[in-house]
């Protein structure tokens, strides 16, 4: 596993790939926040998932209109997936349904693009994602890898931690993968961010020891080169297959995205940590005692 993600670092550095903006008004609004060719259908995309992100919901028309939004942007037979373990959520209608359920627990669920990559009909989403649970504020990084068929979705898949949904839950009681990871770590370096980490960290050895850390709560692993993207300065590639985690075997994912100097991890640490009972425990404590927001 760690010799993967070092390959990855190093196939990320210096790319570089002719890019072609073409007649898309949303790329004046992001700017270089977008890398790469962007087709009609890519462009399209982008837009409703830009202007998703940044919808209301704290209302029933306006959770409406943005559960609507949503499922125009998946085809009818379009699938839906997290990085780890849930299995895929298939079709638009039951893609739509899942998110109404989401945002009727937490309405204040939203996310501002950060990098965006596109290669043909594959596109890498990046964003800086937020909501309120329990009272309390929670910001998380995201990508939302996309493989598009006429403009549509035709499948797609987040990749996010969702341990950190339950920090607002499990004070003092959440596990922590990385714990103390990057509590002493005065060496430089390449900058590395990933889960369970507050803040870039540059010391090799402390990137060393992540990637340790990981690959100890993981056995069997049987994770392959999937999609990838590059554009001028950034390139992500995802890595999908099973791994044995807690006990079972689970379909797994990650996603390593490279510039110049800088590693970003995107996978979720729940079911390295959690088996299936103790899963559903925690979202029935999630769901059940989700805040609203004030009126």
């Amino acid at each position: 596993m760690t010799a993967v993600l070092l390959g990855a670092m190093a196939m990320g550095e210096g790319t570089a790939v002719a890019e072609t903006r073409g007649d898309c008004p949303v790329l004046e609004q992001l700017g270089d926040r977008v890398e790469g060719t962007v087709s009609p259908g890519a462009c399209a995309f982008i837009a409703k998932q830009t202007e998703f992100g940044a919808m209301r919901s704290d209302t029933p028309e306006t959770r409406d209109a943005r559960v609507r939004l949503y499922g125009s942007i998946f085809a009818a037979d379009g699938t839906l997936a997290e990085s780890g373990s849930a299995p895929p959520v298939v079709g638009r209608t039951n893609i739509a349904n899942s998110l109404r359920t989401l945002l009727g627990a937490f309405p204040t669920f939203r996310f501002t693009p950060v990098k965006i990559v596109v290669n043909g009909d594959t596109v890498f989403y990046e964003a800086a994602n937020e909501m309120t649970i329990h009272g309390q504020v929670v910001r998380y990084p995201a990508v939302y890898r996309v493989v598009l068929r006429g403009g549509e979705v035709a499948q797609g898949r987040r990749y996010h931690d969702r341990t950190e949904w339950f920090r607002p839950i499990e004070t003092g009681a959440l596990r922590e993968l990385f714990a103390g990871v990057a509590d002493d770590c005065p060496r430089p370096g390449p900058s590395f961010t990933g889960p369970g980490l507050t803040a870039p960290v540059t010391d090799p050895v402390c990137h060393a020891a992540y990637l340790g850390r990981l690959s100890g709560a993981m056995t069997d692993v049987r994770l392959a080169p999937d999609q990838t993207a590059a554009g001028a300065h950034t390139r992500f590639q995802e890595y999908r297959g099973t791994v044995q985690a807690k006990g079972r075997t689970i379909d797994y994912g990650m996603i390593v995205g490279t510039e110049p100097g800088r590693v970003r991890y995107y996978f979720d640490t729940l079911p390295l940590s959690y088996d299936d009972q103790e899963m559903a425990e925690l979202f029935t404590k999630l769901l059940t005692g989700a805040a609203r927001p004030a009126p």
